[in-house]
Parts: structure tokens; C-alpha cells; sequence
């Protein structure tokens, strides 16, 4: 096969694949540079169905230091082994090897002075410079770690761009907060969850082999790990040397205000040792509660079990038993508080009706554990997960209703009243939920869910099902993707469909709501809904410059035919059909709409339409007057000639009958 080509940068070699560079979501091959010479390089070809963190790519442009395999260009190429278009991420190919090849790996536990020396001091420098630059890792585990080269003296961490942050991590390197969610709902988190990851994979080196292999069920493991602590059910029985155990229980501790930030463990790693600390777990109320099976003895345990337990969680939350264990079991003044911001006072509580226990649920778990994850119906999704989340599951029909209701629940003003200080990036996410809320229930093209998953994943490609393969991500690529539909035999019944519309709406500043409603409203004009396809079509087509598209008018011409038929001048309408061949031969859509779309003269035909309509119908009245008179006529002329033949045979009769009497008498 030939290579393949990005950017006329990049020369990609599909015969040589680099399974050791492998991630879970993407493929790497060997690459080189076309241009000026940048060391090793490997393309990474990602699965399309899971967004990229296209804002960590810019974010980390000249990342410094060479302890992290850097991401330094992307892009979108033809890919022959799919047979489709896929994204591809160009990466600094580290000189060494992977250090755990998989997380079933074993390999031999690594000294003190490897950790410390050639892991911990550079991941550390890059956690700083990350910490600095406002971003997070979150895909921090063993199997992607490599060595810097041969000689394996040095730890670089892996790349952290090709699926959503925490979505390829197991679940034992992920934070409570962070774990307790989806996969593809983990969110960005903080620097406090890639220390935590950061002591999971240390625990890892240091024991050669992943501390918890096997999870068999997950529910009960993170219920252990809330109720006992993430140190206890990670780190376990396996031996730990005793100069290690202060670095994990900082890092292990779940208490966010016990973790050790970075400082300390550069302090640590710089030679400071304290005496290991017992890491400090939830206050337990007087006596548990039972949900679902299992007794719940603090707040996050409770709200663990009332999301995962969610069709009998209404009747426990108004139960009397529910109201004494927070308020005289639990004795938590600050818990208290959030559930009456949330959720209101005892009395509201019990009183609300079963059809709004969903909303119920999802306050009081939020009160309960204001840092965990927002849970709905059994979903559970940090706000920033939300949209990675809708653009991973949208093909399946429940998840993507799961994500629906959440987003239309009206709960996300009782989330942000419980958060303390909310990032910048966090409240822009927050309004943009606000924002699209009403427009899931919208009908038409250009809203509903479609248009939350444009609006939530501003860099993710294009959906509908007609151009998905072409993996389109900017508007100003429509038109060549819609043309390179267009050569195919069997057509899509029109070249919009709702993806396309919320594509245009969410990414568009040249197409709004007031251009895409007339898509909603069906006029009688024939081909109403092919001619305001067109006019969309052609503004796209005006504004971004992206030259002809002779298949795609071919297309729209026959779609508005039915247009054309309907002009009533045989003359003009044989003229019309000339100007509309020539128009869409240029491939200008705009031209095509300029001859379908000339109101004066559509206005025109319709006024001698009219005219010839009333012209025939007065020669038709004229007409049947003068049959009238005609018929008339024809009545006054046969009673004439009965007279005039009785006239006439009276007097004949009257000299016959005299002539007969003559000769009789003679």
C-alpha cells in the first residue's frame, strides 16, 4: 500500500504497525517527517467513535522536558485498512519500550532509587508544569508508562489526548470522585486525581504487577473502598517497605484535604520522611442505614447506594427512618445545610410526589456527596463528562436517553448552588447545559439531542449517518463531503438530515435558528423542503469558499424538479428548466437558488396564471351566454314555422275543401 499523507507534513506507513505503542483507543504506525528532521515519530490512528481531547493538544504546545510523549500534530487521513476517514494523532516516539505491556503484565519490582530517581522526580517536574498550565493527565497508570530509551534509567508518562481523561484508566487508579462516574463521564478532575493515579501506579513499580487485578464487582468494591478507605482496599496485604508507606498514604489518602499536593511529595522526594500517618476515614453516623441490601453508615456510602439502588431510593429518602438517621444519627450540620439547599426541609421532602422522584434522588445524593459525580436514574457524569459521555453512547437508544433526561431534569442549579468555587471552564460547560436545555424538546432539524451533542463536544466530527465516514469536524468541510456523497448512486432522500442541521446550528456562527425554523414548517409551495435545503446549502457554500459541487446541484436539481414543474408558462418553464441545467453545471448552489428562488418572477407566473385563470373563465361565461341566445333562437324559429305551417295548411285545406264542393255541386 501506499503511504499515507497529512498535511503534506507527515508520511504515515500502514505496513508498519507499532503494537507497542498501542493505546486502547488508537493504532500506531510508523511515521516520519516530510519536512524538518524531529527525532522518532509514531501516528496514532484513533477510533472515531471516541472524542479526543482536542483542547489538551493546543494546551500543551511546547510542553517542555522529554519525560512525556508529546503530541505534536493531527489531523484526518483516508485510512484503506477502514475504508473510511479517520483521526490521526503524530506523536514523539519514545526510544524505549513500554514498561508494563498490559496490566496482566508482572515484571520485577523496581528499587527505591529507580522510583525515586528515574519515576517520581520526573513525573513530578511534569505534574508541576501541567498543575501550572491549569490542565490534568488523568490516564496516568503502568501500562502507559515507557522508558525514555534503552538503558530504561528513566520513566516517561504516556500521551493523554486520544480518549476522554479517565476513560482508558481501571478503576483502581481513579479518585472516588472520578470512579464513582461512568467511564466516559470521569471529567478533567483536578491535580489531587493524578497524585492519586500518580500512587496507584507507584504502588504498581513497586510490587511489579497491578496491586487488584481483578474487580469481580464493582459496586461493592468502591463501597469497601468509601466505607474503609482507598489505601486499605489497594494497597492491602501487599508488603510495602516501610519509607514508602508515608508517600502512599498521602497520595492514597480519599480525604481531598489530607492528599498530598505536589509540593509535599517534591519535599518527599527531595528526602523528607515523616512518620506514616493512619489516613483518616468518613465520620460514621451513630447507626447505619440499610439501602438496598447493604448497611450505609456515612454519606457517600449512602448516596453510593440510593444512585445504584434508584427504584426504591424514593421510598427510603421519604421514610421516617431516612429523616432520623441525617438528622439525629449523622449529626452533620454541613450535610444538613446542603440537603436543605438541595432538596428542602423534612416536610418538603416527604411530601413530594413519586412522579418527581428521579429529582428527588438526584438532590439528596448530591447533598449527601456534593463532590461526587452528578447521578440521575442509575447515570452517573461529572458536568464535564456530559458531552465525551452523549458522544460515546449516542447509538445506544437507553444510554442516550439516560444522558437526555439528565440534561432535562433541572438539577444542575442544585449542583452549582452546592459547589464552592467553580473553574472558569466548568461554569462555561454549566451554561452551555443551561443553554441547550430547552432545545432537547425543540422538534425540528437543528435541535433535540443532536443539538446537545454539537453544542457539548465543540471539536467532535458529524454524525449523520450519509457523511460519518468522511469524519467532518468543521463546517467549512461540509460541502466537499455532501459532494463526495453526491456521487453515489443510491442517494439519502435529501442532503440535510437532524445531525447535519445541529452540526451547521452548534458550529456556525453563519447559520442560526432563524435560517434553520423554516426547516420545521412545511409550506404548500411543491419541493418546499428540497428548496429550504438548497438556500442552507448555498449559504454554507457562500461563506466558507470551498469551490463547486456539480454532483450536489445535479442532486438539488432534481430535488426541486417538482419546483420547476410547477411554473403554468409552457415558455417559461421550458426556460427555467434550461437556466437551472446551466446553473447547477457551474456546481454554485447559490446560482440554482437565485433561478428556483426569483419571487418576482414565481410572482409573475402566478399573476398571469390568475389572469389567464379569469380571461378563460369570462370567454367561458360568454360562451355559454351566446349558446343560450343561440339555443334561443332556435326555440323562436320552430314555434314560428309550426304557426306558419298551420297558417299555411288551413288555407290549403280551406281551397281544397271549396274546390270539392264545387264539383260536387256541379
Amino acid at each position: 500500500m501506499a503511504p499515507v499523507i497529512l498535511k503534506e507534513l507527515f508520511e504515515i506507513d500502514d505496513s508498519v504497525p507499532l503494537a507497542g505503542y498501542d493505546s486502547p483507543s488508537g493504532k500506531a504506525y510508523a511515521c516520519k517527517n516530510l519536512g524538518e528532521p524531529q527525532g522518532d515519530l509514531m501516528a496514532m490512528i484513533c477510533e472515531p467513535s471516541i472524542p479526543m481531547r482536542m483542547d489538551q493538544i493546543t494546551a500543551l504546545d511546547g510542553f517542555p522536558g522529554t519525560v512525556l510523549v508529546k503530541c505534536i500534530d493531527s489531523g484526518v487521513v483516508n485510512w484503506a485498512t477502514s475504508g473510511r476517514r479517520q483521526p490521526v494523532l503524530i506523536f514523539e516516539k519514545p526510544a524505549g519500550s513500554r514498561v508494563f505491556e498490559t496490566m496482566e503484565s508482572v515484571i520485577t519490582p523496581l528499587t527505591d532509587d529507580q522510583i525515586i530517581t528515574g519515576f517520581l522526580t520526573p513525573a513530578v517536574a511534569t505534574l508541576r508544569e501541567f498543575a501550572t498550565r491549569g490542565l490534568t493527565h488523568r490516564n496516568i497508570r503502568p501500562s502507559n508508562l515507557f522508558y525514555s530509551d534503552d538503558s530504561a534509567r528513566l520513566i516517561m508518562l504516556g500521551e493523554c489526548v486520544s480518549a476522554p481523561p479517565g476513560y482508558n484508566q481501571p478503576l483502581i487508579f481513579e479518585s472516588l470522585e472520578c470512579g464513582l462516574a461512568v467511564e466516559m463521564g470521569r471529567g478533567v478532575g483536578t491535580p489531587a486525581d493524578d497524585l492519586f493515579a500518580l500512587g496507584v501506579t507507584l504502588l504498581s513499580l513497586l510490587i511489579g504487577r497491578n496491586p487488584v487485578p481483578q474487580i469481580e464487582d464493582p459496586y461493592s468494591f468502591m463501597l469497601n473502598r468509601i466505607n474503609t478507605g482507598s489505601y486499605a482496599n489497594i494497597v492491602g496485604n501487599h508488603r510495602i517497605q516501610m519509607n514508602m508507606m508515608e508517600l502512599l498514604r498521602g497520595l492514597l489518602t480519599d480525604d481531598l484535604a489530607e492528599r498530598w499536593p505536589l509540593a509535599d511529595v517534591q519535599l518527599w522526594v527531595s528526602g523528607r520522611r515523616l512518620t506514616p500517618k493512619q489516613v483518616k476515614l468518613p465520620a460514621k453516623a451513630a447507626r447505619p442505614i440499610p439501602i438496598g441490601g447493604f448497611e450505609h453508615e456515612n454519606v457517600r456510602s449512602a448516596a453510593h447506594g440510593l444512585s445504584l439502588n434508584w427504584p426504591i431510593a424514593g421510598d427510603v429518602i421519604r421514610g421516617q427512618d431516612f429523616d432520623t438517621w441525617i438528622r439525629r444519627s449523622l449529626n452533620d450540620e454541613v450535610i444538613l445545610n446542603n440537603l436543605n439547599k438541595a432538596a428542602g426541609t423534612a416536610q418538603a421532602i416527604q411530601s413530594s410526589p413519586r412522579a418527581d422522584d428521579a429529582r428527588l434522588v438526584a438532590k439528596v445524593v448530591m447533598a449527601l456527596d456534593a463532590s461526587g459525580p452528578i447521578r440521575h436514574k442509575g447515570f452517573a457524569s461529572h458536568i464535564d463528562g456530559i458531552g465525551p459521555t452523549l458522544a460515546v453512547v449516542f447509538q445506544d437508544d437507553i444510554l442516550r436517553k439516560q444522558v437526555e433526561d439528565l440534561i432535562t431534569s433541572g438539577i444542575l442549579k442544585q449542583w452549582l448552588a452546592l459547589q464552592g468555587r467553580v473553574k472558569t471552564e466548568l461554569m462555561n460547560i454549566y451554561g452551555t447545559l443551561e443553554k441547550i436545555q430547552p432545545m432537547v424538546a425543540l422538534p425540528g432539524p437543528g435541535f433535540g439531542i443532536e443539538r446537545c451533542l454539537y453544542e457539548l463536544n465543540p471539536y467532535g466530527h458529524c454524525i449523520s449517518p450519509m457523511i460519518e465516514h468522511l469524519y467532518i469536524t468543521q463546517t467549512s468541510e461540509l460541502i466537499p463531503a455532501l459532494e463526495a456523497v453526491a456521487h453515489d448512486e443510491n442517494l439519502p432522500p435529501m442532503p440535510i438530515d437532524r445531525h447535519i442541521a445541529a452540526f451547521l446550528a452548534a458550529h456556525s456562527e453563519h447559520i442560526d435558528e432563524r435560517i434553520l425554523r423554516p426547516l420545521t414548517h412545511k409550506d404548500n409551495r411543491p419541493a418546499d423542503e428540497a428548496l429550504k435545503v438548497m438556500r442552507i446549502l448555498a449559504r454554507v457554500q457562500s461563506v466558507y469558499s470551498n469551490g463547486s459541487a456539480p454532483n450536489l446541484c445535479l442532486w438539488l436539481k432534481d430535488l426541486t424538479q417538482p419546483a420547476v414543474d410547477a411554473f403554468n408558462n409552457i415558455r417559461l418553464r421550458e426556460q427555467i428548466e434550461r437556466q437551472v441545467v446551466q446553473a447547477s453545471e457551474t456546481g454554485f448552489i447559490v446560482a440554482l437558488m437565485r433561478i428556483l428562488d426569483d419571487n418576482k418572477v414565481i410572482d409573475l407566473d402566478k399573476e398571469n396564471y390568475r389572469k389567464a385563470q379569469q380571461e378563460y373563465k369570462q370567454c367561458s361565461a360568454q360562451i355559454h351566454r351566446m349558446d343560450i341566445g343561440l339555443e334561443q333562437k332556435e326555440n323562436l324559429a320552430g314555434e314560428l314555422g309550426e304557426q306558419v305551417a298551420a297558417v299555411i295548411s288551413g288555407v290549403i285545406g280551406s281551397i281544397g275543401a271549396t274546390v270539392f264542393v264545387m264539383l260536387y255541386l256541379v
